[in-house]
Parts: structure tokens; sequence; C-alpha cells
């Protein structure tokens, strides 16, 4: 996690000491307002060490018309090192050691057929910049076509590790991020704009815990002359995120989305055909050292 934390009390609190002057005989002392502790406050490290998470997820799609189901289950090993920078940005470097994707059509594929090969690319390399606007990652060397490529879809799973926390929040604050991304699917490009509403739930001296509401939306455009496709959709989701206070690691990162697309084919002198598609997805971060 990229913006990985600390704790620290901000302001004093200790024993109170009296400044009054010796009462006069017969008057009462004034009484002193009682000390009022200061609230715990997350401080962020100028440096998190080199940290490697499994990540796990799973994701059920439908789509109308289609009378299957289809699940993709993948698994990841993912590691990220991080800096901050004077203004406040994290630059990050990390890696995917390997990542597994098996897909099965639960319904329409015989029993007697093998599932798919996973698809392992070799190790990838990662670049990352995170700050109070966005969160970009990038292969090194960059990709020079991420559609529909395993590569671009670690780098994915290996982005939702980097959760932003800022600096001096206290329990019950909130804030807001606002990151876009390019994904694709079936060859179509598809601009994703997604809103992150934060919320520190717990915070004590061992750990703080995160509430992550996510929304997103969906447009993408593809196709030849003779094919175009068009998607449009929405998507929301949750996820909590649990850090070692004293480490600054995260040590659990869990959530779910559900994602539903609009997808409209046009063929000429053809009316326009459209299907619906919703892909449930659960996720699951686990701190491996």
């Amino acid at each position: 996690m990229a913006s990985a934390l600390l704790l620290t009390a901000c302001g004093g609190g200790g024993g109170r000491v009296s400044t009054a002057a010796t009462p006069v005989s017969g008057a009462a002392a004034p009484a002193l307002p009682a000390a009022v502790p200061a609230p715990l406050r997350v401080a962020l490290p100028a440096r998190l060490v080199s940290t490697t998470w499994r990540v796990q997820s799973s994701a059920r799609v439908t789509v109308t018309g289609d009378g299957g189901e289809q699940r993709i289950d993948s698994d990841a090993v993912v590691s990220w090192s991080a800096e901050r920078q004077p203004h406040g940005a994290l630059r990050a470097s990390g890696q995917v050691d390997s990542f597994t994707v098996r897909t099965e059509l639960d319904s329409r594929r015989p029993a007697t057929a093998p599932a798919p090969a996973p698809v392992l690319p070799g190790l990838i390399l990662l670049d990352a910049t995170l700050d109070s606007g966005a969160v970009r990652v990038s292969t090194r060397p960059p990709l020079a076509n991420e559609c529909d490529r395993p590569e671009a879809s670690a780098a994915a799973v290996a982005r939702d590790l980097l959760v932003r926390v800022p600096n001096g929040v206290a329990l019950g604050d909130r804030w807001r991020d606002s990151v876009v991304t390019l994904t694709c699917r079936s060859g179509v490009p598809i601009v994703v704009h997604t809103t992150v509403l934060s919320q520190l739930e717990e915070l004590t001296d061992e750990v703080l815990v995160v509430r992550r509401d996510l929304a997103a939306r969906y447009q993408g455009k593809g196709g030849t002359a003779f094919r175009t496709l068009e998607l449009t959709g929405t998507g929301v989701g949750a996820q909590r995120a649990r850090v070692h206070a004293l480490r600054g690691t995260l040590e659990r990162l869990e959530g779910t989305m559900t994602l539903t697309l609009q997808a409209t084919e046009r063929l000429p002198g053809s009316a326009p055909r459209s299907q619906q598609i919703v892909q449930r997805t659960e996720f699951s971060a686990v701190r491996a050292r």
C-alpha cells in the first residue's frame, strides 16, 4: 500500500499543573477546566519498505440472453515500496511476481471439457504515482498496447493496493479521491471514472481501519466500419482496509464490486442489438511479508 500509515498523538495531554494563586482566606479557589486529550491522528511515513501481499478475486459474469454464468478467478502476488515527495505525493515501485487467471463457463462448458489454461505472464515491474487527485500505475517498460493484455490486468490488481490516507486525519474524518483509468473488454477500450469516498472508522495505537465506498462510470466504443460496439455502464462497491499502526503496513484489504454494462452492437443496415452484462466481484488482499 503506497500510503501506509503510522499514528501520532498531536499536542499534549499529560498531567495538569495548577497555576492559581493562593486563595484569600474565606474565598473559594476558581475551578480549573478539565484537560481535553488531543485526538490521535494519522502521520504518513516518509518511506514504505517493500511489502508483499497475496491478492485473490472471484468474479461472476452473466449476460442477458446468453444462458450461462462465467466464473473468473485470479490469484496474484504483489509487492510495493514507496517514498514520499516534498509536496506530499508518493512515488512507488513494485512488481507482480505471479498472476494466474482461470475462467470457466459454468452452464455451457461440457463437464468433460478441460478448464482453460491459466494465464501466466512473467515478472511484471511497475511504477506508480499517488497524490490527492490520481493513482497512476504503468508497467516497466510501458506496454505498446494495453487492451486485453494480462500485464495490464495484473497492473490493475496491484493498483487496488494503493490506498490513500491523508496526513493528519482523525477518527471519523472523510476524504474523496477521483481516478481515471483505461481498461478493455472484448477489444474495446473503456474509460473508467472512479470516485472513492473514504472514512477513518477505527483508530487505536495498534490498528486503523478505513472504509471506502466506490462509484464508477464506464464509457467505451470500438470496432470497424462494418461493426461497432459501444459499452456504457456503472459500478458500485465497498472496501475495508486494515492497517498495522506501528509498522504502517496494509494488513488486509477486502471488498466487493458490482459492475453493470450495456453493450450495443451496430451493423450497417441492421437494427442495433443490445445486451446487459453484470459482473459481481469479491476481492481480498492479505499481507504475506
